[in-house]
């Protein structure tokens, strides 16, 4: 289910991942009037027809989860964006990847909790499969980087459980250091 936003982030990742893309770009901005994030893919990308039905919570290729009939994470999303007046804009190319935008008034009185981003990114960078994944995390002006590529050149095994925790314990530091700073 979809409590956060950061769980609406990672179904974003997890989607870019199941479609095959070896590049996966998340940025996640925040001010003390916006959050916005986006993710952009190289993946296998939307026909028109799909990229259409997308939306739909009721719409599924049965390719994904062959038992579920709906798709519900774009859904999500967009319900979400419309629910606290924001915005959430998918774009396609079949072949070459999708890029997904959200943006909303930081003080909506029903945007979700942000989440605990250092433990969603933790669970993002470690997922199984062979790709990239590069994160943008901003506050106001102070930003952070991470790659999965040199995360795992750093600490090695990204499902070793010590590495994770370390992992974890450095993406911490991370948001403290720009909540400090905002």
């Amino acid at each position: 289910m979809h409590a956060t936003l950061c769980d609406l982030i990672m179904d974003l990742v997890q989607n870019s991942v199941e479609a095959g893309a070896s590049e996966v770009e998340l940025t996640v901005r925040e001010t003390g009037k916006q959050i916005a994030f986006s993710v952009k893919d190289n993946g296998k990308g939307m026909s028109r027809d799909v990229q259409a039905k997308a939306t739909d919570p009721f719409y599924s290729d049965g390719k994904k989860h062959a038992h579920r009939r709906v798709g519900l994470g774009l859904p999500f999303l967009f319900q979400t964006a419309d629910a606290v007046g924001g915005r959430a804009t998918v774009e396609s190319e079949e072949g070459r990847g999708t890029l997904v935008e959200f943006r909303a008034a930081a003080d909506h009185v029903d945007l979700p909790p942000f989440g605990d981003f250092a433990a969603a990114a933790t669970m993002m960078i470690s997922q199984a499969g062979s790709f990239e994944l590069r994160i943008a995390r901003e506050i106001d002006s102070d930003r952070y980087t991470l790659s999965r590529t040199e995360l795992e050149e750093t600490l090695g095994d990204l499902n070793d459980t010590q590495n994770l925790m370390l992992m974890k314990t450095y993406i911490c530091s991370q948001e403290e250091d720009l909540r400090k700073a905002g």
